[in-house]
């Protein structure tokens, strides 16, 4: 029977920082991450948010970090990509980030008094990024609708006089 003989040596601190933890995340995935959860608190209150430019922004900032570490170092060293961190993806979501391009109804076939009707059930409202002009389209449920878009617009109450 053949025991396994080896030599155990403790590695280095030079030879620690090359070594990689396997399942570890890149900074691109903990970056998608955080931008998944903010872009979600935007959809579920209805509003635009541009993604798009959020990872543009990201790319460009780890490719200045990538060329800094190069130029200092002569390679890329991995330990100053994982320092990256991208904060305030909230501005990616701002109001005055967009434009409106079209406004568009939403209609949804309903059954009533077993006839096929057409109802109003929102707007999908197509934004355009005034950065770079990407676009994106929001669904807009009809009664938060009019509170957004109809504010100056009141409801009055016509009274018959007898």
């Amino acid at each position: 029977m053949v025991d396994s003989i080896g030599i155990e040596r403790v590695p280095t601190p030079e030879e620690r920082l090359d070594y990689k933890q396997l399942g570890e995340k890149t900074p691109k995935q903990k970056f998608l991450k955080d931008l998944a959860k903010v872009e979600m608190t935007f959809i579920r209150q209805h509003k635009p948010f541009d993604s798009q430019c959020a990872k543009l922004d990201f790319a460009d900032r780890l490719d200045n970090i990538e060329k800094e570490s190069q130029r200092i170092h002569g390679y890329v060293r991995e330990q100053d990509v994982l320092t990256l961190k991208f904060e305030k993806l909230e501005k990616y979501g701002d109001a005055s980030r967009f434009t409106i391009e079209d406004d568009d109804v939403e209609l949804e076939m309903q059954n009533v008094n077993n006839t096929k009707t057409a109802v109003m059930t929102g707007h999908t409202v197509k934004y355009v990024c005034k950065e770079r002009g990407h676009g994106c389209s929001v669904f807009i449920p009809i009664d938060m609708y009019e509170e957004r878009f109809n504010k100056d617009k009141k409801k009055t109450k016509v009274v018959e006089e007898e």
